[in-house]
């Protein structure tokens, strides 16, 4: 996959003449991205694009190419690949579609491929796919703007949306590589590849379908030793499936099976659209649940029976807290009050004020040996008036103090997006829509 990921030179076969807004030219993004290799355009209907010369031939280029990338019609794809085995180059990437995703011919053309890497040793990736995204190295092959920011996350896909709506789908990403319609390089070359970078610490996988099976849950199962693994996995329906089929000309498989035989593998399974970024950020950012007990402060004592029957459908559970965290608690509260779990500290709060009252009571389930993790409801309040309810910097000094624990919290009140950013700023306490996913995500760090 170094050859994939890390070119020092590159061959763009099929390249645009067209620059600017809307030309959707592979080579503009590319140096716009910052790559600083050798660029090499191919194009027998141009001399020269965006300041550098044009061959007609890969086999015209007399220096060594590490990567070719390929945007031309299908009907040339074979004939294209075989003058890569000529020029000696050893990776590929196929952009377009038309193949396996389309007709009989299509299928055909794509089994040739196939066959051309396994006969003559150069690795494809593809076909229909916007190829790979390295923000360590500022390099990418996609014709479509794709934002710089990184994280030590990596993303495997089967469509170039995840790496364009990344921030949607799994949040900021440092290496991305879309198999597109998997020809040669698959999952499990994906997944090598990323499982032994030290520069990621989470792996995110968007499947369709997957061709060896066996090999991917085995692989995974070693990986996820060393870092997270999280797969949203579509075609969970007869019509997905058939969708599938007709994307990437992926077999999406008997979704259970598949269900089951990844969650057997240690992997985070996700069965719904929008959990992603949610469970990166979340098993990026946390420290691992010891047990399947948990705290929960608030204010409210409805939202505590709310959260509590959301801890029941994730297999958590409210544990009783120790009699010193009780005590510590206890005397902040008035007498008539009952402290149990959860904590309602809204009494404390009106004698001795929010920060003080919810940074004892996190300060003491934290040190409950019992503990295992932390949910806190808070008001996220807008006018300044009641700023003093908001308490993101009274909790973040307490887990500067107590930070082996997962904390998580739910907000509640008319700003929770600007309150949520300063809760999150230390990267110590993650925020969340509902308390649904809040307990949820718990779930993920046992």
């Amino acid at each position: 996959m170094k050859n994939f990921m890390e070119p020092e030179s590159v061959a763009l076969i099929g390249i645009s003449r067209k620059s600017g807004p809307g030309s959707f030219n592979v080579m503009e993004n590319m140096i716009k991205f910052g790559f600083s290799g050798r660029i090499f355009p191919i194009n027998p209907k141009a001399r020269e694009i965006l300041g550098k010369k044009v061959y007609d031939n890969v086999r015209s280029v007399k220096e060594r190419i590490d990567l070719a990338v390929i945007s031309t019609p299908r009907e040339n794809t074979v004939n294209i690949l075989k003058d890569c085995v000529a020029a000696k180059i050893k990776a590929a990437i196929v952009v377009n579609q038309g193949f396996a995703d389309a007709d009989s011919r299509g299928k055909e053309i794509q089994q040739e491929m196939t066959e051309i890497a396994k006969k003559e040793g150069i690795r494809i990736l593809g076909p229909n796919t916007l190829g790979v995204l390295n923000n360590f190295n500022n390099f990418t092959t996609s014709f479509m703007p794709i934002t710089k920011e990184r994280a030590p996350v990596g993303l495997i896909c089967q469509s170039g949306i995840f790496f364009v709506g990344a921030l949607e789908f799994s949040g900021t990403i440092g290496k991305g590589i879309d198999v597109g319609n998997a020809c040669d390089i698959g999952f499990c070359d994906a997944l090598s590849y990323l499982g032994g970078d030290p520069d990621i610490k989470i792996i995110a996988i968007h499947m369709e379908g997957l061709n060896k099976g066996k090999e991917f849950f085995s692989l995974a199962r070693r990986v996820v030793k060393e870092k997270p693994i999280i797969i949203l996995k579509t075609g969970s329906t007869e019509t997905g499936a058939k969708a599938a089929i007709s994307h990437t000309g992926s077999m999406a498989g008997n979704y259970q099976i598949y269900k089951a035989a990844l969650k057997g593998a240690g992997v985070a399974f996700l069965e719904e659209d929008g959990q992603m970024t949610y469970a990166v950020k979340t098993l990026l950012n946390l420290p691992t649940m010891k047990g399947n007990n948990v705290a929960v402060i608030t204010y409210s004592g409805a939202a505590g029976i709310m959260v509590t029957d959301a801890l029941e459908r994730y297999g958590l559970k409210l544990v009783s807290l120790s009699p010193e965290t009780i005590r510590m608690v206890a005397e902040l509260s008035p007498d008539w009050m009952p402290i149990g779990n959860p904590l309602d500290i809204w009494p404390a709060v009106m004698k001795y004020g929010t920060g003080n009252a919810y940074s004892v009571a996190l300060k003491a389930v934290l040190n409950d040996p019992q503990v295992d993790g932390v949910i806190c409801i808070a008001i996220a309040p807008m006018i300044p008036e009641f700023s003093f309810l908001e308490v993101s910097e009274s909790l973040n000094r307490v887990m500067e103090e107590l930070p082996h624990k997962p904390v998580v919290a739910w907000l509640y009140g008319p700003n929770p997006k600007k309150i949520s950013k300063k809760f999150e700023s230390k990267k110590r306490i993650m925020i969340y829509p509902t308390l649904e996913m809040a307990a949820w995500s718990l779930s993920l760090l046992r």
